[in-house]
């Protein structure tokens, strides 16, 4: 959700969309490259019905990100964080096993390509990601508030 809140800039309330914008904001500002997993981007392109203009979101996103693609390590992780995660959420949640395997591919994905550091509002996404990397939430404030920050 934080590449919709941060781009689209839709489907949250409007504190989330600022959360993302000023992660984005700090990351532009480190020249972070962010890392954003195939299955995010196909994700964000779902709603798009007109093939020409998802084509143009996904080479636009593809300029300003570094889109990785979901492999067979990527497969082992995600398979391992799936089972461990299975003891963790809460069954009686919507869809909790298609979400925990979303949540497995992006997480795997995310971390055998280089993330050091995963974003997320998602708790249960992110004490996965936890297990095998640092994990934060979005900020809720700029890092350079009244320029004092990095």
């Amino acid at each position: 959700m934080t590449l919709v809140w941060g781009i689209r800039k839709t489907g949250a309330a409007k504190e989330k969309i600022e959360h993302a914008g000023y992660l984005f904001m700090a990351l532009d500002k480190e020249e972070s490259q962010i890392i954003i997993p195939s299955i995010v981007l196909a994700e964000y392109l779902t709603p798009i019905r007109d093939d020409e203009q998802r084509a143009r979101t996904a080479a636009a996103i593809g300029d300003r990100f570094f889109v990785v693609p979901f492999d067979a390590k990527d497969a082992l992780l995600a398979a391992r964080l799936f089972n461990d995660g299975k003891t963790n959420r809460q069954r009686k949640k919507p869809n909790v096993r298609a979400v925990l395997r979303a949540d497995s591919m992006i997480v795997a994905t995310a971390k055998n390509h280089g993330a050091r550091v995963f974003y997320t509002d998602d708790n249960d996404c992110r004490s996965m990601a936890s297990k095998i990397m640092v994990a934060k939430p979005l900020p809720t404030m700029p890092n350079d508030l009244w320029g004092y920050g990095k």
